[in-house]
Order: structure tokens, then C-alpha cells, then sequence
């Protein structure tokens, strides 16, 4: 029972495997609170300051930093929960080159984008 309410649910469990290193790195530490976001390190005495680096408003949180900070906005942020990444519609993007068609996923995209240091 317990293991069934820890798994993601939803098709990114998967395909975060095949993410970079970077984008997969900085989305565990947004899922689960944890790294090197300002909230953490400030609950854990590492900082005095939980607000967020980007925005300072609001405490540096891993739901902050997905959904409500300002920076994602400007890097490209489409959803609002972590149900809405899962969401195939709203992260996979059809785009064309000389080899044919590809998958591009919005969500490691941005992911890969946000600097958490």
C-alpha cells in the first residue's frame, strides 16, 4: 500500500528517465521539497532565508518554483499541477527536421531551464 501511494501517477514516470541530467535533477528536487531550494535549505539551517531567489515573494517551495514563480513564467511554464505535466496533450510538442518528425517534451524543456543555485 504504501509503495502504490509514493509512485507517480500518469505517463512521466517513464519518460523522466530519459531526460538530461539537469532537467531530471531539478524536477526530483521540485517533486519532493528537497535540494537546493531556499525553503529547504532554511528548514535544515543551511540559509536565513527561505524567499525565493528569482522573485523573492513567496518561500522558494518545489510547487513555487513548477507553478507560481514569475521566472517560469518567462522560460515557459504551461501547467498549473503535476497531474497537467503527466498530461500528454500539454507536454509533447510535434516538431519536424531533416530526418522526420520528433517528440519534443515541454516539461524537460523547462525543467532544464530553471537554475536552482
Amino acid at each position: 500500500m504504501r509503495e502504490e501511494e509514493r509512485r507517480v501517477k500518469g505517463v512521466g514516470m517513464g519518460r523522466v528517465v530519459k531526460w538530461n541530467r539537469k532537467a531530471r535533477v531539478v524536477y526530483v528536487q521540485c517533486r519532493t521539497g528537497k535540494g537546493n531550494l531556499q525553503a529547504w535549505r532554511h528548514q535544515i539551517g543551511k540559509t536565513d532565508d527561505p524567499e525565493c531567489r528569482k522573485c523573492g515573494r513567496y518561500a522558494e517551495t518545489g510547487k513555487h518554483v513548477a507553478f507560481v514563480c514569475t521566472n517560469g513564467e518567462d522560460i515557459g511554464r504551461r501547467w498549473s499541477t503535476w497531474e497537467d505535466m503527466d498530461d500528454r496533450a500539454r507536454w509533447a510538442r510535434k516538431e519536424k527536421d531533416e530526418k522526420g518528425f520528433y517528440t519534443v517534451d515541454l516539461v524537460e524543456t523547462f525543467f532544464s531551464k530553471i537554475d536552482l543555485r
